[in-house]
């Protein structure tokens, strides 16, 4: 009985949900809805009616003999990867390092986490200035004798995407390393004194007791890598505008100037695999990491 009076006293009353649902519908659900109906419309600025027209825009996308739309979704695909990837690897690296007791620490720890607060264009205005043929990347290449490593990097279509891809990673890698470091200190010393006691080694520890620890850390940096890769917009915008040519264009960037020219329908359809891919893989990595996770 008093343990019901304590649930019936601390538990807030279920109506106090409401507020945050509503808010929640109107701001994401309806407006999320409506764009899956649109994705299935020929909704365009040259025409006032507005038509079911099925899969059309669908076919158009991955059809289209030009390779127009299909290039966006792969480099999409490929941008997220590589920057998923190596976010979450360097990431760890740095909150290993940094998890342990060296000079200037907390500093260190703020200089990486530092670009997560800089607005992106100026972190484009930065690295076109840097990445510019004759800008300081090559001057230094230059400098030590590398001439021949120098590129046209943001121009030439071998070395931009791997450009933006090295400019985004730069810039999240901080945030992966503060959510390891979380991680990290929570795990309880005794279990390595006690491995260490049975012989393991650095690397059957970092295996055996490091990664089962840290697989929270791992499922909320490998989501939120995934969602940022799959959505990147203002980098690859700031940086190269999709170009040259298609390179660098991502799924995000190609909604944005479909929509600006009008042809809202074919937008909101590639808003939509963008959605599905997002949520597909999102959910696939959840349940694929949080099997592994161990409870303390």
């Amino acid at each position: 009985m008093k343990t019901n009076t304590f649930i019936h006293k601390t538990l807030y009353p279920r109506r106090m949900v409401f507020p945050a649902f509503i808010l929640y519908t109107i701001l994401f659900m309806i407006p999320t809805v409506m764009g899956i109906y649109y994705a299935f419309t020929n909704w365009n600025i040259y025409s006032d009616a507005i038509h079911f027209n099925g899969l059309d825009n669908f076919k158009v996308l991955f059809i289209d003999q030009s390779f127009k739309y299909v290039r966006p979704i792969t480099n999409t695909v490929v941008f997220a990867f590589f920057t998923s990837v190596l976010e979450a690897v360097i990431g760890l690296s740095l909150a290993i390092m940094l998890n342990r007791k060296i000079f200037a620490r907390n500093t260190l720890r703020s200089i990486f986490f530092m670009p997560q607060a800089i607005s992106t264009i100026v972190i484009g205005i930065i690295f076109t200035t840097i990445l510019h043929p004759t800008g300081l990347l090559n001057n230094f290449l230059d400098l030590i004798g590398l001439d021949f490593l120098q590129q046209k990097w943001l121009t030439n279509t071998a070395t931009a995407m791997p450009s933006v891809i090295a400019v985004e990673v730069w810039r999240y890698f901080g945030l992966n390393m503060v959510i390891f470091l979380a991680g990290l200190q929570g795990i309880d010393q005794s279990y390595y004194e006690a491995a260490r006691i049975d012989g393991a080694n650095s690397w059957q520890l970092f295996i055996k007791i490091t990664i089962p620890f840290i697989m929270p850390a791992v499922t909320i940096n490998t989501v939120l890598n995934i969602v940022h890769g799959f959505r990147a917009f203002d980098i690859v915008y700031a940086l190269t505008n999709g170009g040259p040519g298609n390179a660098t264009e991502v799924i995000a960037t190609m909604v944005y100037r479909e929509y600006s020219a009008g042809n809202y329908g074919l937008s909101n359809a590639m808003n939509l695999i963008l959605l599905i891919m997002t949520t597909v893989i999102s959910v696939l990595v959840n349940r694929a990491t949080s099997k592994k996770e161990v409870t303390l």
